[in-house]
């Protein structure tokens, strides 16, 4: 019974191995693809502010709210939903005198304060940003920085780019495996990335105050691993 049970062990170890090793000979060949689908960007986020200087702090503080709240109100009058403006930054600071005072001991004299506000416009049509801006800096606006195009709905192009780039690594599959003369058998895995940086294309979309919003594009790329077999 000893010899049996030992003939029976031997052979279990035996095939452990065997059966490992036919797996490590499955052959395979691995494709990578890209797919990038472009669109023009359908909201425009600009930040917009007001900076105001008066000798007395009181002054500088009442002059900016007067200009902001004309700068709010003309964002309002061109169709802006309020809840698409928010404050993103208010500060209030001195301003020095650049003369050095006689004693370098003594601190630089105060003359004034600057008040600075700003707000964050979302806007839904990119098109029309170039008629706000020529509103807002009428109305008051000092400062118009940070602007950038966005897509409200990515996801649908996420997955488009994703199909794009899966269809292109199988057609680099199928090119390499003819160069190769064997023959895709079948699907062992697939992998892909979405890019979320989009890509620019630069397009002018306003004239009086130049506005380029282009298109943006969606970047995904893919990974298949196949099994080959010789044809």
């Amino acid at each position: 019974m000893k010899r049996i049970a030992l003939f029976v062990s031997l052979l279990l170890l035996v095939g452990v191995p065997a059966a490992a090793q036919n797996d490590l000979q499955t052959a395979t060949l691995t494709a990578a693809g890209t797919g990038v689908i472009f669109a023009a960007p359908d909201i425009m986020i600009v930040d917009i502010g007001v900076t105001n200087r008066g000798e007395r702090l009181a002054e500088a503080l009442d002059a900016n709210s007067t200009d902001m709240q004309a700068v709010i109100d003309s964002v309002l009058a061109a169709g802006v939903d309020a809840a698409d403006i928010v404050t993103s930054g208010f500060s209030i600071g001195p301003i020095y005198s650049t003369r050095r005072p006689d004693d370098n001991n003594e601190p630089l004299r105060i003359i004034g304060y600057s008040v600075s506000n700003e707000v964050t416009v979302r806007i839904g049509d990119p098109a029309a940003a170039g008629d706000i801006l020529d509103q807002v800096v009428a109305a008051g606006a000092n400062q118009v920085n940070g602007i950038r195009f966005e897509i409200a709905d990515p996801e649908p192009l996420r997955d488009q780019a994703l199909q794009a780039a899966i269809i292109d690594a199988r057609r680099v599959a199928e090119l390499m495996a003819e160069a190769a003369d064997v023959q895709l058998v079948r699907v062992l895995s697939v992998s892909t990335f979405a890019n979320a940086q989009p890509q620019f294309e630069l397009s002018m979309v306003r004239a009086a105050v130049p506005i380029v919003g282009g298109e943006q594009g969606i970047s995904a790329t893919a990974t298949i691993v196949f099994e080959i077999a010789p044809r």
